[in-house]
């Protein structure tokens, strides 16, 4: 079982964690919820040792990859550069981006999705099959032809 109680973390004089208490059963397993994305995940955990060394474990290295961070827009990298910098002591160096909330949405006319419909449902098939029609019968003149 993991247990933690009180847990306070304060870089200078930000506070990013504080008064966070849980508990995890040994052999809990977190199931997949919809919506949820497959790894991997920036997970990372940062030990400080009492005679002055310091550890940041990443859960796995694919993380700052250009997939994984375009899911957390450019957040990976954030990490990956507060991380270094804790490493070396600079504490008022680490950024907490906030996400942009500005979406833009592909908006397309009544009439034009009417005529995008006609082509990917009716125009295309035609013609896939104009095409395998005339496949087949130049390849059986070519057939007829060679005997």
């Amino acid at each position: 079982m993991i247990s933690v109680e009180h847990l306070t973390k304060c870089y200078g004089d930000f506070m990013a964690v504080d008064d966070l208490s849980f508990e995890i059963e040994e052999g809990h397993v977190y199931e997949k919820e919809e919506g949820d994305i497959d790894g991997p995940f920036a997970a990372a955990v940062s030990v400080e040792c009492t005679s002055g060394g310091q550890i940041v474990w990443f859960a796995s290295s694919s993380f700052l990859d250009d997939v994984y961070n375009a899911y957390s827009s450019g957040a990976n990298v954030n990490l990956g550069m507060n991380a270094l910098s804790s490493l070396i002591g600079e504490s008022e160096a680490m950024a907490i981006r906030s996400k942009s909330l500005n979406y833009n949405y592909l908006t397309i006319s009544d009439s034009t999705s009417s005529l995008l419909k006609v082509i990917m449902i009716g125009v295309f098939p035609l013609l896939y099959l104009g095409i395998g029609i005339y496949v087949v019968l130049r390849r059986r003149r070519m057939q007829n032809e060679a005997v």
